[in-house]
């Protein structure tokens, strides 16, 4: 898990301050090692004409496998380059094969094979890799840059080009250090989001800030250097119909690739930790390393919010089991300004001031201090599982009706839901799809057009769509699960969160329910995911070979809680400070009568709208400028 930065200019050559500062920028990526590279390579152009391309590669090194010097970056054989963020979990049997073949390995982590199998198989090799990455690798002889993402985007990878520069970055902000240049945002992306209140990572290569773009998840992109043209292609099919409805019922097939993937995620030269929330994919993490015996090897840890039972739960399973568990108490009362700022700075876009984003960073902290770099997570259970009732259910619901499910549907009529949601969402199914997407649609414009300072015009809030792809109800049960795994879809924004909450801290994330080999599971149907009052219910069941434990059958859980309002309240003379200090906003938002109101009217810090204001106004102090 690391961080790289890649400048490419044609005859002229890279400013190595700014190269170097901007590197420096994310440092906390990759403490342990810093590492550059310059070259210059003269060239054929347009019509015979020589020019002369100048290369800047810089890598920041969080050492996890194969800690030595040989597996420093930029990793180089002869004239080619890599530069590589993340881990590829399963590279000792890609080893093999690479022997098997004739090659020399020699090292002992996961950056050469990855070297290797790209320079050998190309695109082909990424089918095999089983892990999580984004990386540049230059190809000398054939005078480009063959770039790529894992397949649900764990890792980023953005990129700048013009006319004459072309920079390749881990982070939105060391583009904007080395350019020199404020980032800024795409107007209606914001104007979108001000309405409806979510700002999920982009589905295609444009980002939400002008100018710069993404390999997207799932995707290849090779940069040609003669032509100074870039072109992207998917190498995973998020949504693959051959695959709906072929899943082999056998639970235990699950239970065994549940083993493999926690166990492959345990292969590190650094302690590793584990974050058990209490909820069904954490602690069946756990009771799978308990099964495995191998519990041991990973130090647990559970966050007390003082106002969830997901800490209460966590206990009783580490008990249950005898596993030591550390208790990290999160205080939302020292520094919190200042910790938000931080955020905002590490997030590099908007976000929902929830636990997830706002206390996670203080665990990973935490946990870093004690020296573990390395923490499992459930992250990815709810998305392939059926996590969401608010989400996945109704799309249940409705592909019961069309397929005459009445039996599936009696049975959750008559589940004992304390909550009420399954009824809920039953009775809407009944309503035309069109009907609820435009009463949906037109609560989120309603509310904008009360905002009192919001001067987005009439036409455009009336015309303006949520770009969240589930609100879209004509999808199929599998087809609505298949889309949040893909690009613009809600897993890429909790990726997007975690990926920066942990590395804020130089902590590596790894997500064993994110194991590619249990994608085919987000196609085994409604029937698995979701049966009584019961979501997720294959993973329940797993615990039934595994060790069962008391969250197995837990209804809800609840998420990390935070105290917004009192954060809200205890700071509001910074917080109007901010939005007076706000510049991007201004053509979209009349931000002296937002602080007038909320000034003289405190409760309105509480409101939605001021929020998103103020998460806005954090990312662009924090960026120096948006």
């Amino acid at each position: 898990m690391c961080g790289f930065l890649q400048v490419i200019h044609r005859n002229k050559p890279v400013n190595r301050d700014r190269f170097r500062h901007a590197l420096a920028s994310m440092r906390h990526r990759g403490p342990d090692q810093s590492g550059e590279l310059f070259v210059e390579r003269e060239t054929c152009a347009h019509e015979g004409q020589k020019q002369t391309v100048y290369f800047a590669f810089g890598h920041q090194r969080l050492s996890i496998l194969d800690v030595s010097e040989k597996s420093r970056q930029p990793f180089v054989i002869g004239p080619d380059v890599l530069l590589f963020n993340g881990e590829i979990y399963n590279f000792k049997e890609l080893n093999e094969a690479l022997i098997a073949r004739g090659h020399v390995i020699e090292t002992h982590g996961d950056t050469e094979t990855l070297f290797k199998s790209v320079l050998a198989q190309e695109d082909q090799a990424l089918k095999h890799f089983n892990g999580m990455w984004a990386f540049s690798l230059y190809q000398a002889d054939r005078f480009r840059l063959f770039l790529s993402r894992d397949r649900y985007g764990k890792k980023p990878l953005f990129y700048y080009r013009d006319t004459d520069t072309f920079c390749v970055s881990s982070t939105l902000y060391a583009i904007q250090s080395y350019l020199h240049r404020p980032l800024v945002f795409n107007r209606d992306t914001v104007a979108r989001y001000l309405v409806h209140g979510t700002l999920y990572p982009s589905g295609c290569a444009e980002t939400h800030y002008q100018g710069i773009s993404q390999i997207l998840p799932g995707h290849w992109g090779v940069f040609d250097l003669n032509s100074w043209t870039i072109r992207q292609e998917r190498y995973f099919n998020f949504y693959d119909s051959e695959l709906a409805g072929q899943i082999n019922d056998d639970p235990e097939q699950l239970v065994e690739d549940l083993k493999d993937s926690v166990r492959k995620r345990l292969i590190s030269d650094r302690p590793v930790g584990l974050l058990l929330s209490g909820g069904i994919d954490s602690t069946l993490i756990l009771s799978t390393l308990y099964t495995l015996g191998l519990h041991e090897h990973c130090r647990v840890y559970m966050g007390d919010t003082g106002k969830s039972e997901d800490y209460a739960y966590a206990k009783r399973c580490a008990d249950q089991l005898g596993v030591r568990a550390e208790t990290v108490l999160l205080d939302y009362d020292s520094n919190t300004f200042d910790r938000f700022l931080t955020i905002c700075r590490h997030q590099e876009k908007p976000f929902s001031m929830n636990g997830s984003t706002m206390a996670m960073p203080q665990m990973y902290e935490v946990i870093a201090a004690q020296g573990v770099p390395v923490v499992l997570d459930g992250t990815g259970g709810d998305e392939l599982f059926g996590g969401y009732w608010q989400r996945q259910f109704p799309f249940a619901v409705r592909e019961a009706v069309r397929q005459g499910d009445w039996t599936w549907i009696w049975n959750q009529l008559l589940c004992k839901d304390d909550e009420h949601i399954v009824r809920t969402h039953l009775l809407r199914s009944f309503l035309p799809a069109a009907w609820l997407e435009a009463t949906q649609s037109a609560g989120n414009k309603l509310k904008a057009l009360a905002y009192p300072c919001l001067k987005v015009e009439l036409r455009q809030i009336l015309g303006s769509s949520t770009a969240d792809p589930l609100d879209n109800l004509s999808f199929s049960f599998t087809e609505a699960m298949c889309a949040d795994l893909a690009p613009g879809g809600r897993l890429g924004e909790w990726l997007w969160h975690n990926d920066r909450n942990s590395m804020m801290s130089s902590v590596e994330g790894r997500s064993p329910l994110l194991d590619y080999r249990l994608n085919r599971y987000a196609y085994s149907g409604y029937r698995r995911k979701f049966r009584s009052a019961w979501n997720k219910y294959e993973l329940r069941q797993a615990f039934d070979s595994l060790a069962p434990l008391p969250s197995q059958w837990r209804q809800q859980k609840q998420g990390f809680r935070w105290d917004g309002k009192r954060f809200l309240y205890n700071n509001q003379s910074r917080i109007l400070e901010l939005l007076r200090a706000n510049t991007c906003l201004t053509d979209l938002v009349d931000m002296p009568k937002l602080v007038s109101y909320a000034h003289r009217y405190p409760k309105l810090l509480r409101s939605s709208f001021l929020k998103k204001a103020l998460v806005i106004s954090g990312v662009e102090a924090a960026l120096g400028g948006v």
